[in-house]
C-alpha cells in the first residue's frame, strides 16, 4: 500500500514539476493569496484527476468526445490568460479571488491534451498493473499540492522581492497560459 503511495507520488511529482498551463497559473496568480490561490488551483485539478481515477476503476479506457473536451479546456485556458495579462496590475477582490483558482484548475487539466495522453496511456496501465485506485490518488494529487505549494511560496516571497516588476511577470505568465491554450487547440485540431 504505501508503496503505491510512494511510487505514485514521484510519478506525480515528475509531472507536477515540468512546465505547463499549472505551473504558468501559479506563476502568475500565486502571490496575491498563496494559500487561497494554490489550494483552489489544487482543488480544481484534482476533480478531473479524481473522476479519471474512478472511471479506470470502473473499467473505463476511452473518453468520447476527448478531443471536444480538450478543445473547449484549452480554450478556458487561453481566454483566462487573456484576463490574466490585462488585467495584471488590478488590485482582487478576494470572493473573486477565491472561486477564480478552481476554474484554473480545471481548465488548466481538461486544456491539456498531455494530461489526457498521459492518463489514457500511464495511468491506465499503471492501474492496470496495481489497481490501488485510492492509494494512488493520494500519491499522486500529493505530489501536486507540495510541488504547488512550494511554488506558490517560493512566488509570493519573490513578488515581495521584485516589486513593482511583478506586474510583467504576472503579463508573462498570462501570455504563457494563452501560448498553451493556443499550442493545445492546434495540436488537437492537427490530430
Amino acid at each position: 500500500m504505501i508503496e503505491i503511495v510512494a511510487a505514485s507520488f514521484l510519478i506525480g511529482f515528475s509531472g507536477a514539476a515540468s512546465p505547463g498551463p499549472m505551473t504558468a497559473s501559479v506563476l502568475g496568480l500565486g502571490s496575491r493569496q498563496p494559500g487561497r490561490f494554490v489550494a483552489g488551483l489544487i482543488a480544481g485539478h484534482g476533480i478531473p484527476e479524481a473522476v479519471m481515477v474512478a472511471a479506470i476503476a470502473c473499467g473505463v479506457r476511452d473518453v468520447p468526445y476527448i478531443n471536444i473536451v480538450a478543445l473547449l479546456g484549452s480554450g478556458v485556458l487561453a481566454a483566462l490568460g487573456i484576463m490574466q495579462f490585462l488585467h495584471a496590475g488590478d488590485p482582487v477582490v478576494v470572493n473573486e479571488e477565491t472561486r477564480v483558482p478552481v476554474v484554473f484548475g480545471v481548465a488548466c487539466t481538461l486544456g491539456n491534451p498531455y494530461w489526457w495522453v498521459w492518463w489514457l496511456t500511464f495511468g491506465v496501465g499503471f492501474l492496470a498493473i496495481h489497481p490501488s485506485f485510492v492509494e494512488f490518488y493520494v500519491g499522486h494529487i500529493g505530489a501536486d499540492i507540495v510541488w504547488l505549494g512550494l511554488l506558490g511560496v517560493a512566488v509570493s516571497r519573490g513578488a515581495n522581492v521584485l516589486g513593482p516588476h511583478y506586474k510583467k511577470v504576472v503579463q508573462a505568465s498570462g501570455l504563457a497560459m494563452v501560448l498553451f491554450g493556443l499550442y493545445f487547440i492546434l495540436t488537437i485540431l492537427s490530430s
